[in-house]
């Protein structure tokens, strides 16, 4: 009998997957949760008010491989259905109906919330719900057209941060070592974008110029790069706000670094959860700087957060967006030619893209990040370019206002438009939303209302005449003042050839100052003429890793005579987050025989040391291509391949599981991984059993 109910139960849950959304409005969701770092685990209750919209036999609540202890509905414990994705409840439920139902659990969520160890070998928590769903962690709602208001206690150990969406109403001690903190929201969201982050963390707090706190959080080691990494982010802040011409939706704004993180960002309901490979100093800033990150998860925060597309087929409406609108953020702070030219260079991307197989529409649910982001904002800068910058400003104010809290499609907002400005823009739709050929030559049309875009255009023209032709149109592009783009133009058709005309112009590249034309000389100059040894040696002394590294190598490759010189000047650079020099400086080291040759193995366990999981991915990433360069894996390197190859961030697993499976075509690494598997943890040592069973 009751495998009958549970079929009959089954089934009708099947039958309302679709329309739960029509019968049932979820409205409020208590969350109290324990989180254990040790076992990994989230142990609690969620209790979920809501109302029936029209009669309907059950209600279900999507939860990923979870214990489920008990459920209650309207304070009265109920049987249930679960089949490791959903809970199913069975009642007669009644139109205008509330009711309230709470789910007891413990999950052991193997994606949505991870567990890692910081750089200090502290226990560091964080989630990310897009994509992976939050209810791998949470009894929640993967249907992104459901949106809650969530509060959220969480109990943990003393000492540490809890982070979450909201306001943090209060904090109280649970006994001498867990404290317990009280996050309130007051708003509607979808499940996806619920956060938690808990980790060892200092904070400052701004507030905006309409009266938001904004509270940028950073590593108490990291203190002295928190202004080159969080610089500008109160005048982005002013900015969007002003830009959009909506009021910030939320309580409060945080950001959050995290180690090991997916993406480069995730923009939680107020709270935005970013890669700290971003936590950069001042030299960092010049290349790889948090600013167009930071401008487009804040810009999501109306884009994707207030406003939620109703499925994957207008997600052009999140990214595009977020895309767009941190291009203005970055223009008001590097101005308009960096606006124009990035424009310009994702117009280049989109063109060729549009002579693949694997080029979409913008409105195809399939379509690849670089369509829903770069083609995405080109759709949205063509329509202000076409309804004029009022109508635009009014069409996105009153967007947001009619759909605020809600979910959206691309045609209630082309619907707008059409209403404000007054145009019929069925051929703008056709143009730039459902052809699957991106529109180049429109989009030329309105670059080049620019004269630094019809500039530089020619300047690019010149690209297949002779060195004879162009050299004095080369030569006025890097005169002073020397322009960012028009000068790296300039050095990259000399293509690293050096004929004393190339020579002369490299002479006046360097001489221009310019940090971003010396690193395109650095970058394409790797044979280096007797002529521009002094000045290619200057690069090193440059404030950008970018440019040193590869200044480094190739000054080490063209002058071996002067190896110790040259490194003894960077012995000290680190880099970027990936440790860009510092490995590179350690693989120079170990190739140069007559260097420092008493500590090869002391610099050989430093370069091995980069694999250990104690470091951030870029930097074992790194460290484990030099490696398999070099063909000098340690034993304790092998391991941390194995490791890699089983981590949660799949940019870096990919990349060990390649290297991992070279080696394995190797007799002596093959041995060598039989020997190593039994000291393995276990899910590790299922994963290689694999790999080396036939």
């Amino acid at each position: 009998m009751r495998i009958i109910i549970y079929i009959v139960i089954s089934l009708i849950s099947f039958g309302n997957v679709a329309q739960q959304i029509d019968s049932v409005d979820f409205l409020k969701g208590q969350i109290d949760i324990t989180v254990d770092a040790e076992a990994k685990t989230v142990q609690g209750k969620v209790t979920y008010s809501f109302k029936v919209l029209k009669p309907t036999t059950s209600i279900f609540i999507d939860a990923q491989k979870m214990k489920i202890t008990s459920v209650e509905l309207d304070d009265k414990r109920v049987d249930f259905e679960y089949d490791n994705k959903k809970i199913t409840v069975a009642s007669d439920f009644k139109t205008t109906a509330n009711h309230s139902i709470t789910i007891v659990y413990t999950a052991t969520p193997k994606k949505a919330l991870y567990f890692v160890k910081d750089y200090e070998g502290k226990d560091q928590i964080w989630t990310q719900g897009q994509g992976k769903y939050t209810s791998n962690w949470l009894p929640s709602f993967d249907e992104m057209n459901e949106k809650v208001e969530f509060d959220l206690t969480v109990d943990y150990t003393k000492g540490f941060e809890v982070i979450a969406n909201g306001k943090l109403v209060k904090t109280e001690a649970v006994n001498d070592s867990i404290q317990r903190w009280h996050y309130d929201m007051q708003q509607p969201m979808s499940s996806y974008l619920l956060a938690l982050a808990i980790g060892k963390y200092d904070k400052v707090v701004e507030t905006s110029a309409n009266g938001i706190p904004l509270e940028m959080y950073y590593y108490p080691t990291d203190k002295d790069r928190f202004e080159s990494t969080y610089r500008h982010s109160k005048k982005i802040f002013d900015f969007l706000e002003k830009e959009i011409g909506y009021s910030f939706p939320w309580q409060n704004y945080k950001q959050i670094p995290v180690k090991d993180f997916l993406y480069a960002g995730m923009e939680n309901t107020g709270a935005t959860i970013f890669s700290d490979a971003f936590v950069v100093d001042e030299t960092a800033f010049i290349d790889r700087n948090y600013i167009n990150v930071n401008a487009h998860e804040l810009a999501h925060q109306w884009f994707g957060d207030l406003v939620t597309e109703t499925e994957g087929t207008h997600h052009w409406l999140q990214e595009g967006f977020a895309t767009y609108y941190a291009l203005l953020a970055e223009k008001e702070i590097f101005g308009e030619d960096y606006f124009l030219y990035k424009l310009y260079e994702s117009a280049e991307q989109l063109t060729a893209l549009s002579k693949t197989p694997s080029a979409t529409a913008l409105l195809d649910p399939k379509a690849s990040s670089l369509t829903f982001y770069q083609r995405g904002a080109w759709a949205i800068h063509a329509l202000r370019n076409l309804i004029g910058n009022t109508s635009f400003k009014i069409t996105i104010h009153n967007y947001l206002e009619k759909y605020k809290f809600k979910n959206a499609t691309t045609d209630d907002f082309i619907s707008i438009a059409e209403e404000v400005s007054g145009k019929d823009l069925s051929e703008y739709k056709k143009l730039w939303l459902e052809n699957v050929k991106f529109p180049s030559q429109e989009a030329l049309d309105i670059l080049t209302k620019s004269s630094f875009i019809q500039e530089y255009l020619s300047l690019a023209q010149e690209r297949t005449q002779p060195m004879a032709g162009k050299w004095k149109v080369l030569e006025n592009a890097l005169g002073f003042p020397t322009n960012d783009y028009l000068g790296q133009e300039a050095i990259y058709q000399l293509e690293g050839k050096t004929s004393p005309e190339a020579i002369a112009l490299y002479e006046k590249g360097f001489a221009t100052n310019n940090i971003f034309v010396r690193q395109a000389i650095a970058n394409t100059l790797s044979t280096i003429p007797l002529d521009l040894k002094k000045q290619y040696e200057s690069l090193l002394k440059d404030e950008s890793y970018a440019t040193i590294e590869p200044a480094l190598y190739h000054l080490w490759s063209n002058f071996p005579e002067h190896r110790k010189e040259y490194l003894d000047a960077t012995q000290e650079i680190i880099g970027f987050s990936d440790k860009n020099v510092r490995v590179l400086w350690l693989v120079l080291v170990l190739s140069t025989k007559d260097y420092q040759t008493d500590q090869h193995q002391k610099y050989f366990n430093e370069l091995s040391g980069y694999t250990s999981p104690k470091h951030h991915f870029s930097a074992r990433e790194n460290a484990f291509a030099y490696l398999e360069s070099l063909q000098a894996f340690s034993d304790q390197s092998l391991k941390d391949l194995i490791d890699g190859a089983t981590h949660h961030n799949w940019r870096f697993r990919n990349s060990c599981r390649k290297i991992l499976d070279k080696l394995l075509k190797d007799e002596k690494y093959k041995k060598k991984y039989v020997v190593l598997k039994d000291n393995l943890p276990k899910n590790q040592q299922d994963f290689l059993q694999q790999k080396l069973t036939p």
